[in-house]
């Protein structure tokens, strides 16, 4: 398990079933506070982290004393506060990156794990985004938990992406998570 500690450090815990022992990394790349932890659905001990300063490193071996550290923050904006990074299932190199800031880009894709990212801002309102989720089924297809109630895209098409409010009886209302049930993708 992973967390937040004190400025550019996570606490792993090796065995919450049994207790087990708490150890603080550090990271100096994050450059602030562990605001998102993602661990990645298919590589073992590969761990995203968010910044609360705009700042994604992926962690390789985070399970060692001596895990990898690359910063995958380029062209991401600095300062502003990520809120989620999520990562498609069978596929380590797409990822999305959310930030929860005002005023800036707050969709971000990447298809080569981290080395660039594009803006899927689209046509989205200026607020704050606290969750992505990948569909599963269709990685092209993407819900967003927004301060104005559920979001989603049929296809990621770069600055053209066209998000919608889904219409499924939610109230536009703030979410800040979203999470899928592995046994049936519901």
């Amino acid at each position: 398990m992973y967390a937040a500690s004190t400025t550019n450090q996570f606490v792993r815990w090796d065995d919450p079933q049994t207790g087990g022992t708490f150890v603080t990394v550090a990271v100096a790349a994050l450059n602030g506070w562990v605001s998102a932890v993602k661990v990645s659905p298919n590589t073992a001990n590969k761990v995203f982290f968010g910044s609360d300063n705009g700042r994604v490193v992926r962690v390789d071996n985070a399970h060692t004393g001596a895990p990898t550290i690359t910063n995958i923050s380029t062209g991401l904006p600095a300062g502003a506060y990520v809120s989620c990074v999520e990562v498609e299932t069978g596929n380590d190199n797409h990822l999305l990156v959310t930030f929860s800031s005002y005023g800036v880009n707050s969709v971000w894709e990447s298809t080569n794990g981290g080395t660039s990212w594009t803006s899927v801002e689209g046509n989205l309102p200026d607020m704050p985004i606290r969750w992505a989720l990948f569909n599963p089924n269709n990685n092209d297809q993407v819900l967003l938990a927004t301060e104005l109630g559920v979001w989603s895209t049929d296809n990621l098409n770069a600055g053209a992406t066209v998000w919608g409010a889904t219409n499924s009886g939610l109230a536009n209302v703030r979410v800040d998570m979203l999470q899928l049930r592995q046994s049936d993708k519901y």
